[in-house]
Parts: structure tokens; C-alpha cells; sequence
């Protein structure tokens, strides 16, 4: 009997781990964490954000993509920035904090994909100054 709670404890835990390692939208997309650089695109943009201010950056997708990585890195733990992604034609994938990866380490990292191809055209990332201690620099 104990042996049969520990194995289902366990399939549990699995089941919970997975289950929080991605998350599956309606709209098709499947979201899931990235826990190493190899993946992660060249940053392409490095700038600075203040408490309450809005950064709007796009990047182009070309056609036969099936997967769209995106890196937010500020590094910064005691500052907080938020993320939003939209689709070219403006859909909001979803908002992410430096949470969401499962990670909290001033890094945002994921990928989206989706078995069809990712839509073609410009992808808007909205970077958000949370909670943010004078100005602080990232790169996406």
C-alpha cells in the first residue's frame, strides 16, 4: 500500500512538473520554458527601462519558422520587469514575469511554438518596468 502512494505521488509530481514546464494556449501556441542559452537567439536589442514606462521592440519572422525564441535578460532580482508578446496581427500570446520560467533570476526565457509555423510577419514584445529601482538595463 505504501509502495503504491509513493508511485503515485510520483507520477504526480511528474505530471505537475510537466504541466507547469508548459502551457498549451487555444490559439495554438505551446509556450515552453528554456532552461539553457543554446537555443536563445543574439540579442538584438539592449536599452534601459524605468518604473512604469512601456518599451515596445519587434522582430521580423520569416516564413518556416516553427519556433520563436525569446530572451529578456535584465539580471537585475531586485527590479521586476514584465512581458507581453503579440502575433503580427496583434493577438496577445501571453504576459509573462521573470517567474514564469520557473526561474526567478532577472531572465525571461522561452520559446514559442506551434506545429503550423509561427505567423509571418513583425512580433511586437512589450517590456513593462514593474517594479524598478531607478533605470535598469536589459537586453531582448
Amino acid at each position: 500500500m505504501i509502495r503504491k502512494i509513493g508511485l503515485l505521488l510520483m507520477v504526480m509530481l511528474i505530471t505537475v512538473s510537466f504541466a507547469a514546464a508548459t502551457a498549451s494556449q487555444d490559439n495554438g501556441y505551446t509556450i515552453v520554458p528554456v532552461k539553457s542559452d543554446i537555443t536563445i537567439t543574439p540579442r538584438w536589442v539592449t536599452t534601459t527601462i524605468t518604473q512604469g514606462e512601456t518599451n515596445w521592440h519587434g522582430v521580423p519572422i520569416s516564413s518556416y519558422t516553427t519556433a520563436l525564441y525569446v530572451d529578456l535578460n535584465w539580471g537585475d532580482t531586485s527590479d521586476s520587469l514584465r512581458l507581453k508578446v503579440h502575433t503580427p496581427s496583434g493577438q496577445l500570446i501571453g504576459t509573462y514575469y521573470d517567474s514564469s520560467d520557473g526561474v526567478i533570476d532577472g531572465r525571461i526565457k522561452f520559446a514559442i511554438r506551434n506545429s503550423d509555423g509561427i505567423d509571418i510577419g513583425t512580433w511586437h514584445h512589450e517590456v513593462y518596468g514593474y517594479s524598478v529601482s531607478g533605470t535598469e538595463d536589459y537586453y531582448i
